[in-house]
């Protein structure tokens, strides 16, 4: 593994990497001089997950074209898997290794690219973290298109920081939750906005078939619901 610290100005970056390809990695990334009171943020690291227990996560994971008015009609798509077989077994193997060597004050960050056509990278980036009982995926970049190499590059730099509009939305599902919003303490951007999806993922592993894939947020039942279920059933008995 290899360390690396970059950016004079507050704050600074420091990684160490678990996995680095051509296209890809997985790194540990630590971000200095902001938070609370300049403070790092501090998470429940290390944490011990298998890599089949991250593929269950990742395989969760479902995501919908956002309506433009340069759309073709894909938005009529229903939501799809965010990424695909080959990037979750990645994810899933290197995320494994990752958490277990994770601090305290260290998050988890991946990049993903595939070429899209001539000339044009498509790129997938943000990060992982672990809060008591609850995963956080944060997703910065998402099948953003680039042409650029000094965009692409300030991606493969800093994976949490947003470098154009969000066209994909993140489509909750059972025992998650979608957050959206700056993420200043992360992602070090004043414009975009970042997806943030918040997974408890015991519940989700005790309970794998209970996952649905949804066009919204997840409906939870409420007390009148129950109350009135509970009325139909004494009715259907007499």
């Amino acid at each position: 593994a290899s360390t690396a610290v970059y950016g004079c100005a507050r704050p600074f970056l420091y990684s160490r990497t678990t996995h680095e390809g051509k296209d890809r990695y997985v790194k540990l990334g630590a971000r200095y001089g902001y938070g609370q009171n300049g403070v790092a943020p501090r998470f429940a690291h290390p944490v011990t997950l298998s890599e089949t227990e991250w593929a269950g996560i990742l395989d969760e994971v479902y995501v919908k074209p956002r309506k433009s008015f340069l759309s073709t009609g894909s938005e009529r798509a229903g939501p799809s898997l965010a990424f695909n077989e080959n990037d979750r077994r990645y994810l899933a193997r290197y995320l494994a290794e990752a958490f277990l060597k994770a601090r305290p004050d260290e998050l988890v960050v991946f990049y993903l690219s595939q070429p899209r056509e001539p000339g044009v990278t498509e790129i997938a980036s943000g990060g992982l973290f672990v809060e008591g009982r609850q995963i956080h995926l944060v997703i910065a970049n998402y099948r953003q298109p680039v042409s650029m190499s000094f965009i692409e590059q300030r991606i493969w730099n800093d994976p949490l920081r947003p470098v154009g509009d969000t066209l994909y939305d993140i489509i909750p599902q059972s025992y998650q939750t979608l957050r959206t919003g700056r993420l200043w303490d992360l992602t070090q951007s004043l414009f975009g906005q970042v997806s943030e999806l918040i997974i408890d993922h015991r519940a989700s592993l005790a309970f794998p078939h209970e996952t649905s894939v949804t066009s919204g947020p997840v409906r939870l039942e409420s007390r009148t619901d129950h109350e009135e279920g509970t009325k139909l059933e004494d009715q259907l008995r007499t």
